[in-house]
């Protein structure tokens, strides 16, 4: 009996290594088995889904004036992607991913919104972390302003500034109403900067609310904030 297991025993152990030298290799014969990701937005995209006609209204906290934002355009969708290259040809990842356009009646801006897409030759296939990037449409400044999990001390950097998540608050009253799940962030340098008020590349937070999306921003080397007085978020 014990001669029986030790060779169920010795043949367990050379099965285990067979197996993971011939998993080293698979990369090499192209016999890897197929490995699939459903990346989805989660709880994320109660903070970012606005359908076009909704918008916010902000009131400066030093000058009084208002800014108007209007989402123009809207997409909610699934991408799939598989790997190209040798080590990756045996992965495919499916991403849900939101796309929109903003515009700011103040600034005159056009903010384009995206949530990023991972890539599965480059091994950002079963990341679970939901990254929102704002840029401006022609221009080539851009900020990630939101990141899911809301990690307190997470980071996101575009080579020129970066932004570092400040957590989760239940509760945050502002101009007279109070909203719900609050996560903000922080960018050391804001590269959409507001030159109608001299304000260039302020240290800046994000305060995005669930179910209605950007609530304060608050400029804090301008000395200032646009915080939300009004919203209509169609979904």
């Amino acid at each position: 009996m014990k001669k029986i297991n030790y060779n169920i025993f010795l043949f367990f152990i050379f099965t285990t290594i067979y197996q993971g030298c011939k998993n080293k290799d698979c990369h090499k014969s192209g016999e890897c088995p197929p490995e699939y990701y459903r990346i989805r937005l989660g709880e994320s995209k109660k903070y970012l889904f606005s359908l076009p006609g909704s918008y916010w209204i902000y009131k400066n906290t030093n000058t009084g004036e208002l800014d108007t934002q209007k989402c123009l355009s809207f997409v909610y969708d699934s991408i799939v992607r598989k790997g190209t290259q040798d080590y990756s040809k045996h992965i495919t990842a499916e991403y849900d991913y939101i796309r929109r356009t903003i515009q700011s009646s103040y600034t005159n801006f056009l903010f384009s919104d995206k949530t990023l897409i991972g890539d599965p030759d480059f091994n950002g296939y079963n990341s679970n972390n939901i990254i929102l990037q704002r840029s401006l449409l022609n221009d080539i400044g851009y900020i990630k302003p939101f990141f899911n999990p809301f990690t307190n001390g997470l980071i996101a950097g575009t080579g020129s500034s970066n932004t570092i998540s400040l957590g989760l608050d239940s509760t945050l009253s502002i101009q007279g109403k109070t909203f719900y799940n609050v996560a903000k962030f922080e960018l050391d340098k804001d590269d959409i900067w507001e030159e109608k008020l001299s304000c260039t590349r302020a240290n800046s937070i994000y305060y995005w609310a669930k179910d209605v999306g950007l609530i304060k921003k608050e400029m804090k080397s301008c000395n200032y904030s646009w915080e939300l007085i009004e919203y209509n978020i169609i979904k």
